[in-house]
Formats: C-alpha cells, sequence, structure tokens
C-alpha cells in the first residue's frame, strides 16, 4: 500500500453507496473519519438542498458530528458525495467549495451500474485522484 492509498472497509463502502441509493435522484453527502489512511467511521449527513447537483449540509450539523469525530479520536478524512447523473469528477462548483485541501473528497457516480466511485486529493482549483482499497473484515 502507498502512502497516497486510503484503506475502506467492504462494509463502510457498502453503506456509503447504499445512502446515495437511498437519496436518489439527488445528491448525498457525509465524511468519511478515521486515522492516518484507514476508514473507520461513515457520517451520513441531510442535504438541505433538495439537488441533482448540489449539497449543502447547516453548519451546526458539520460542527456536532466533528466533535463526535474527535471524541473517538478520528479525523475527518474525506468528504463524499454521490453524483445521480454526471461522472465521478469534482465539478469546477465541488472544486470551489471544497473547504480543506487536507480532506479528500469521495464521488459515488449512480450513472453506471454498478455505481463508480473515485477518490480525489484537492489543491486549489485542481485535484489529483487517489487510489483506495477495499478491506474485507
Amino acid at each position: 500500500m502507498s502512502n497516497n492509498e486510503m484503506v475502506i472497509p467492504q462494509i463502510i463502502y457498502d453503506q456509503m453507496v447504499e445512502y446515495g441509493r437511498e437519496n436518489f435522484p439527488y445528491e448525498a453527502c457525509g465524511l468519511l473519519s478515521g486515522r492516518e489512511n484507514h476508514v473507520y467511521s461513515l457520517w451520513p449527513l441531510k442535504n438541505s438542498w433538495k439537488s441533482v447537483n448540489r449539497f449543502f449540509v447547516k453548519k451546526d450539523t458539520v460542527e456536532r458530528v466533528i466533535r463526535q469525530i474527535e471524541q473517538r479520536e478520528e479525523q475527518v478524512l474525506a468528504i463524499y458525495h454521490t453524483h445521480p447523473f454526471t461522472a465521478p469528477v469534482p465539478s469546477s462548483y465541488d472544486i470551489r467549495n471544497h473547504p480543506d485541501n487536507k480532506v479528500a473528497m469521495v464521488i459515488t457516480s449512480y450513472k453506471t451500474c454498478p455505481p463508480k466511485t473515485k477518490w480525489y486529493q484537492i489543491q486549489g482549483s485542481n485535484y489529483t485522484e487517489r487510489y483506495f482499497c477495499l478491506k474485507t473484515l
């Protein structure tokens, strides 16, 4: 495993994909937390905007979840969201509104069957695809 590769348990990945299906045709979103490059927790968040191409979560909701993550002695590793009808590539809106370049962006697209997930690192107005591996327990 390289330093750039994230490890996500298959069960958490499946829950993330299912959350996107449950919210279809709207974008779903949430946080992935853990330590170093290992995801340990999934935090689905309510998209306040019923939109097929945008998501928004209230600031107090995000702050409450971040406190819960810190209580677990974890850190936010990624913000995930879905693209119900488009490819799993960050839009200019996604990049412009990404809050922290230390936090990855994960996008699951439901344009194809099965859905396709990509993991990105955002640096300014640029993005680089990161690799992730699914871990079965």
